[in-house]
């Protein structure tokens, strides 16, 4: 008999999150978002069979159109992720408490990790899901949070399908939180976000891990 995966949720060593917030400050825009709050970069990994990580040759990401209903049957060209913040320990942390959590380490399989900023104003929302409820078309989906700025909303959501109306968890993801769910089982949403202080920008930061 074997346990199926379905949700799990863990907080990582406080130095995490600080030691990989000044590579956000370096994002460019997405250029597949039609607005200027929301910044990106991509990498590629392969998981050998004796656990260790490799980073793969630049390349576009593309999803179905059945599972992402905005940019789906897309060729999207995101800036690569930065080499100097993949060397980082922490980072190291994070892809292989990913491949760990959900028994991926010595499959060989490959992991694919945007990094990404959304910010907003206290009078204009934004959407860090622009796609609304969804799959992402994988066999997990990890959100490692690194940092939550002057930001109200950005709840963390998932269903048990696209069309609830209630959502199985709701939950804010607070820096160094990492949640990681079967994507073939759940549906997941972030709802959007404004500033919580007048004037002042608010801003999201996250890793999305997807294997």
């Amino acid at each position: 008999m074997q346990n199926k995966f379905l949700i799990e949720a863990f907080q990582t060593p406080e130095n995490v999150a600080s030691t990989l917030l000044p590579y956000f400050g370096e994002l460019r825009k997405d250029p597949y978002v039609d607005s200027d709050v929301r910044f990106r970069s991509y990498a590629r990994f392969s998981l050998s069979y004796k656990g260790d990580i490799v980073r793969l040759p630049h390349a576009p990401f593309m999803q179905s159109s059945e599972v992402n209903r905005v940019v789906g049957d897309i060729e999207r060209h995101f800036e690569p992720m930065s080499d100097d913040m993949i060397d980082v320990p922490e980072f190291q942390h994070l892809l292989k408490s990913f491949a760990s959590a959900t028994g991926l380490e010595h499959t060989g399989a490959n992991i694919d990790v945007h990094q990404i900023r959304v910010t907003c104003s206290a009078s204009d929302t934004s959407a860090p899901a622009p796609e609304g409820i969804h799959q992402d078309g994988f066999r997990f989906v990890g959100i490692f949070c690194v940092q939550r700025k002057n930001i109200a909303g950005g709840f963390t959501q998932i269903y048990s399908s696209p069309v609830d109306q209630h959502p199985h968890l709701n939950t804010v993801l607070e820096p160094n939180q990492f949640i990681i769910l079967d994507d073939q089982r759940y549906y997941h949403h972030i709802s959007e976000t404004l500033s919580s202080n007048r004037g002042e920008e608010g801003v999201r930061d996250v890793f999305v891990f997807t294997a």
